[in-house]
């Protein structure tokens, strides 16, 4: 954005392009201030100036007929989304996808990081200066954790720093992962450590341990960073943890209707199945799940795929599920094994936890990546340079020349 503002020459992709980071920027911002212990009254109003901003984007932006037919199929979804849940997540966030077309994934990324990283520095300022929020929670936790004292540093409780830790390392090692070496992946356990002691979170130490392992074997592995294999066990892993999530949206209930095996689970993954359950109308289980959602389905719960088709409906969870595996072989298509590693962390983490699964795009690092490849990963055709294509008020001349080419190639049969 700075390039485009020393030039001092726009055209409609540059102010496309500014449009896109002022609503990066916006987005970074209220995902800061939902963090904060301040209550932000305007999110809504936010919410909407960052949609239009990316909705002007796409506007400024030139697409090919197969590229408006996937925008299209994409709204149609949303649209449906909408109008039965009233949620309009779906909605912007086909939108922020879409806009990404043109944009470099790793600027945009690398932006998000370092403004993510001063906010949560601002955030930790002003709990030890005991300006805005603590420095550590209230005590609230489950079984062990009741009653310690945990980290929290501004953000509200010790699991959300976590999360949050989590997050930015994960989208640290995708971004610089060419510069580093063995000492720095060592530099990533020990934080990983420090993150536990400070947190006692056993889920985000898992999923961070598993994710510098995983970034450290594909780096130095270059067989099976390239075995095709691997990104086929990544893609049945995905289905797995969705498998796994249906199953407890299924057998969730009162713990005295609980399987004795399933307590079991359910005590590991810290009452988080039973959560599911712990509502009126039962919340999440998998009998009130519809096909696009309901207005009156608000209740929040850990399990991230469960939130994500009870908050949206079956046919959306199914298409996020197939984006998400189309998602792990582009990577692999595009040689990209670093974005592997990121959507796999993301998509095992969402089983357990809904940090993706929310109304906030700044901190769901996949979709910058599904916005860097969409038209790949949907198998647009030919390559781009041999595609016609046109901005939206000129629709109509893409299928101009989709009408004329098939008929010069019927004159030709001739």
């Amino acid at each position: 954005m700075t390039r485009i503002l020393q030039k001092g020459k726009w055209n409609m992709e540059q102010a496309g392009e500014v449009c896109f980071y002022l609503g990066l920027l916006l987005e970074i911002l209220i995902v800061i201030l939902d963090k904060s212990s301040w209550i932000n009254p305007l999110e809504g109003q936010l919410f909407r100036v960052s949609f239009l901003f990316f909705a002007l984007k796409v506007c400024m932006t030139k697409y090919s007929l197969r590229e408006w037919g996937a925008i299209l199929a994409a709204a149609l979804i949303a649209g449906l989304c909408y109008l039965c849940s009233t949620r309009d997540e779906a909605v912007r966030i086909a939108v922020f996808v879409v806009s990404m077309k043109g944009i470099d994934h790793k600027k945009a990324m690398k932006t998000v990081f370092w403004c993510t990283i001063a906010g949560m520095a601002v955030l930790a300022g002003l709990a030890f200066l005991g300006v805005l929020g603590e420095v550590y929670d209230a005590g609230a936790g489950y079984g062990f954790k009741e009653g310690t004292r945990r980290l929290c540093l501004g953000v509200g409780n010790s699991n959300a720093l976590a999360c949050m830790i989590w997050a930015l390392m994960t989208l640290g090692i995708y971004l610089y992962h060419e510069r580093m070496k063995l000492r720095h992946y060592g530099a990533l356990l020990v934080l990983c450590a420090l993150t536990y002691l400070a947190t006692v979170t056993r889920t985000a130490l898992l999923v961070m341990l598993a994710t510098v392992l995983a970034a450290a074997v594909m780096q130095y592995c270059r067989r099976l960073r390239e075995a095709a294999g691997v990104y086929v066990c990544g893609i049945l892993a995905i289905l797995a943890g969705v498998a796994f999530s249906v199953y407890a949206a299924y057998i969730s209930d009162w713990y005295d209707f609980l399987p004795g095996w399933v307590l079991k689970v359910d005590r590991l993954l810290t009452g988080r199945i039973v959560s599911i359950y712990a509502f009126e109308n039962g919340g999440g289980v998998l009998e009130n799940w519809k096909l696009f959602s309901d207005p009156d389905y608000v209740e929040y719960f850990d399990m991230g795929y469960v939130r994500l088709f009870f908050w949206y409906g079956i046919i959306p969870g199914i298409c996020c599920v197939a984006l998400l595996c189309l998602l792990v072989w582009a990577c692999r298509k595009n040689r990209d094994y670093m974005g592997f590693v990121l959507v796999m962390s993301f998509a095992i983490y969402t089983v357990v936890e809904a940090h993706a699964v929310s109304v906030y795009l700044a901190r769901n690092y996949v979709l910058l990546l599904l916005g860097a490849y969409w038209t790949g990963m949907l198998w647009m055709g030919k390559p781009r340079e041999q595609e016609r294509e046109a901005y939206w008020w000129r629709f109509w001349e893409l299928f101009c020349g989709l009408a004329g080419a098939s008929g010069r190639q019927q004159a030709s049969g001739r």
